[in-house]
């Protein structure tokens, strides 16, 4: 049954004097058990959460979310979910377990996108018996980005990229392992798109292109590539709900911040990236049309390759000469846009 402090609480929100005196004690140890089972189930999410790490750090990135796939049917952003929930809140769940706390309160939570600030902002007021929900707290989140936004100033030079998770040394690209099951599902010529535009050749001749500076800029109107750093509030606030996002990098990264929005993310080591095998992952695992990320650009064709497969690019990298190379390889006129005109053309 519920302590005195917490029946004084629930008293003040029920009123358990209407009822008479046996309905009024069973209802109430009820509600503690409840109360009991909802503070079981966040720790639940929790040791899960510790589980999943634990297992991730031991299998190659494509070998975890195929054991994730045959062992329990997950997507990586339901694993990412438990995963989240351990990694943000660490020793500090020993406190954690002891508020009432919904589940879907406690992923949002957890997620890479809420600032500290407001996230033990969110703790404090659990801790205090108020009652905060997953809407109230996106609103709370909603309400921040339109401050910020409302505040853009003119970008700095960026720092160099915050590693939020870092990949085990021995993790393997993903693509190798799509790349060798589209050979077994397709024949080579299987990986023409019929729907999309025809190849043509990047072009050689480097076109003119605005002289590049930190900030935001949009390529022939449909692909919007951000100067500067791309694990930044800046980037990350205006990510689209995007099909795909394919991360080229020499760090090992694991990108968390990106499993919120996007269906596929797909870690590809720098040393073994091809302009075939990017080609090879854009046909798998998205459509013409479809909106994807691309979180740094080491490679100066990568934009010339999706916008020929009819793709939509969302993108950047902090090293400013390679933004620029990367622009002006893609052949397509560029213009500079303001950080709140992203939201309308994204």
């Amino acid at each position: 049954m519920a302590g005195g402090s917490q029946s004084a609480a629930i008293t003040a929100l029920f009123d358990y004097d209407s009822l008479d005196a046996t309905q009024r004690s069973i209802i109430q140890q009820r509600t503690g058990e409840i109360r009991e089972r909802l503070r079981r189930s966040a720790q639940d999410v929790w040791e899960i959460g510790q589980k999943l790490s634990d297992v991730r750090s031991r299998l190659k990135y494509g070998q975890f979310l195929t054991w994730l796939k045959v062992e329990f049917g997950w997507s990586q952003r339901t694993a990412y979910n438990f995963i989240n929930v351990y990694e943000t809140f660490g020793d500090r769940f020993a406190n954690l377990a002891k508020v009432d706390i919904a589940t879907s309160l406690l992923y949002q939570l957890a997620s890479p996108s809420v600032p500290e600030d407001l996230r033990e902002q969110v703790l404090r007021s659990a801790e205090q018996g108020q009652k905060i929900t997953a809407k109230a707290l996106r609103s709370k989140i909603k309400q921040r980005k339109q401050l910020k936004s409302a505040a853009v100033d003119e970008p700095q030079e960026p720092a160099g990229p915050e590693i939020i998770t870092v990949i085990p040394q021995s993790v393997e690209s993903i693509a190798s392992v799509e790349t060798d099951k589209a050979t077994e599902r397709f024949p080579a010529a299987a990986f023409a798109d019929s729907s999309a535009p025809a190849p043509v050749a990047v072009p050689l001749a480097t076109p003119a292109v605005p002289t590049i500076k930190p900030g935001w800029y949009q390529l022939d109107q449909q692909h919007l590539i951000y100067c500067g750093d791309t694990a930044s509030a800046a980037f990350i606030e205006r990510l689209p709900a995007a099909k795909l996002a394919i991360a080229v990098t020499a760090n090992d990264w694991a990108h968390d911040w990106l499993i919120d929005q996007i269906d596929n993310i797909v870690v590809l080591p720098q040393a073994e990236f091809t302009t075939d095998k990017l080609k090879q992952l854009l046909l798998l695992l998205s459509n013409p049309r479809d909106s994807v990320v691309f979180p740094w650009l080491p490679q100066s064709d990568m934009l010339a390759v999706a916008h020929q497969l009819g793709r939509r690019v969302y993108g950047g990298d902090a090293d400013i000469a390679r933004c620029q190379r990367a622009i002006s390889a893609a052949g397509l006129a560029a213009a500079r846009i303001e950080a709140e005109v992203v939201a309308e053309v994204g």
